[in-house]
């Protein structure tokens, strides 16, 4: 009796824990972004309820009146993909005689690593 008493404890438990088990697909994790990897590091935050448009025009108000359009036109990070200003101030990098913003410190190492790369990014 106690046998089946743990049985069906084990799997009410299961049942209602449920299995935590991934449910991405070996094909997904293999085309993860970049975006994925340059911010494993750290959180975005939820913005404390506002939207990403927001945070950008928030942060990018903080920026000189040229620096802030510059930003705002080029609008993303092109290591992370992310909208410029949603992780705070961005960061303007001078790569190849071109100013290119990105959102973070962590990106502007691989910016400078390969800035044919991103600039290319931008292009498009």
């Amino acid at each position: 009796m106690k046998t089946i008493s743990i049985t069906l404890f084990l799997l009410l438990a299961v049942a209602m824990l449920g299995c935590n088990s991934s449910t991405e697909t070996p094909a997904a994790s293999e085309n993860a972004s970049e975006s994925d990897d340059a911010h494993a590091d750290h959180d975005h935050g939820n913005h404390d309820g506002k939207s990403d448009m927001e945070m950008m025009k928030e942060n990018l108000a903080k920026l000189s009146p040229e620096d802030a359009a510059s930003a705002e036109k080029q609008h993303i990070c092109p290591v992370t993909g992310e909208m410029l200003g949603t992780m705070g101030l961005p960061i303007k990098v001078t790569v190849k005689d071109q100013d290119v913003w990105v959102c973070c410190d962590h990106c502007v190492d691989k910016l400078k690593t390969d800035p044919e790369k991103y600039i290319a990014k931008l292009k498009k």
